[in-house]
């Protein structure tokens, strides 16, 4: 099967609807402001800001925590910083706490379920996101970076996981890193 149309099916598959999504939370582009009694709200909870939007989009919630996590890797896909699934549980629950907190109600009762599920599912399509960026970036960018070597990664974490979703993986074939980690309990 095609990438795009495996694509497209993985998003009319979605539970969730559109967000406007940032696209690019990487550490870098998450500011926790530092405690102070002018930046802290009334319950003690720090202040964030997110720069760098060139990258934001309407999308499913999912990919967006799905490409969050992906981040946690950081430019040398360090997969072994990614989270576990304990973190990413944890995560995921503080979201939906936050989210419904600020909405003012208190959401489905499976929807954490929900989106923790979609969240898998599209914990591969940052690869393929992020590798075709650094595939028009190796053709144009003036920064002194190995893009089409960035590609090579990100597009081989699409690959892999296709092959661990669709089983297509052959069985002499270990499991890469990155789909060990991602399984990983804690």
């Amino acid at each position: 099967m095609a990438p795009l149309p495996h694509f497209i099916n993985l998003l009319t598959k979605s539970l969730i609807q559109l967000v406007f999504a940032h696209c690019d939370l990487l550490c870098g582009n998450v500011i926790i402001h530092p405690r102070s009694k002018d930046n802290t709200s009334k319950d003690g909870v720090e202040t964030v800001s997110f720069i760098d939007y060139e990258y934001a989009t309407p999308c499913p919630a999912a990919f967006d925590l799905a490409n969050h996590f992906a981040e946690w890797g950081g430019f040398d896909c360090d997969y072994d910083m990614l989270p576990t699934v304990s973190t990413r549980k944890a995560f995921l629950a503080e979201y939906l706490e936050s989210y419904h907190k600020h909405r003012g109600d208190s959401g489905p009762t499976d929807e954490f379920d929900t989106l923790f599920d979609e969240v898998d599912r599209f914990r591969g399509i940052p690869g393929f996101y992020w590798g075709i960026w650094a595939l028009i970036q190796a053709t144009i960018s003036q920064i002194d970076f190995d893009y089409a070597s960035y590609a090579e990664v990100r597009l081989g974490e699409y690959w892999a996981w296709r092959e661990a979703s669709d089983g297509t993986r052959p069985k002499d074939k270990d499991m890469p890193l990155r789909e060990r980690r991602w399984a990983q309990e804690a």
